[in-house]
């Protein structure tokens, strides 16, 4: 199915509809830097104004912000409410952000980790070209244990190349 998402910066308008997000335990415990229980001011200076190197966006779908997806030099991340897994938004929304991010700066790869029990976000990065390249244990905030997680990469090469390969 073809979805039509539209994407903006973040800002402080959003804060009901990205703390609703933040939440939902399903929804965190994918997350590796948000706090459970959930917490109003961390909520707040993450749709604060994007000032690094990259950017942070709200996701909408038909003009409802269904979550949230940024692009940095520490790689791909995203959030979306629950009941909007296998509708192919994060899959659009991700590969989107990609070209965005590739036609913006000059960064020769991306990267991006999903946790080990969350098979469905490492498809979403397999469809758009990462690989996985090591697995190891790291700290997750919501969960407060470490706990195994995936990293992918995805270089502007292999970028390049699946976007002109033959369809």
């Amino acid at each position: 199915m073809m979805v039509s998402l539209a994407y903006r910066p973040l800002n402080p308008n959003d804060f009901d509809a990205v703390h609703a997000i933040a939440s939902d335990w399903s929804v965190v415990r994918q997350l590796g830097n948000w706090p459970w229980p959930p917490n109003e001011a961390f909520t707040m200076g993450r749709i604060a104004p994007y000032d690094g190197e990259g950017f942070v966006w709200a996701v909408f779908l038909a003009e409802k912000l269904i979550g949230t997806i940024g692009l940095s030099p520490k790689g791909l991340g995203y959030m979306y409410a629950s009941g909007w897994s296998g509708r192919g938004i994060a899959t659009k929304a991700a590969m989107d952000v990609i070209a965005f991010g590739f036609k913006t700066y000059d960064w020769t790869e991306v990267r991006a980790s999903t946790w080990i029990d969350n098979p469905a976000s490492a498809a979403v990065l397999r469809k758009c070209g990462f690989t996985h390249w090591q697995t190891h244990y790291e700290a997750s905030l919501a969960r407060g244990i470490p706990t195994l997680i995936q990293q992918h990469r995805l270089s502007r090469a292999t970028w390049d190349r699946l976007r002109t390969a033959p369809q």
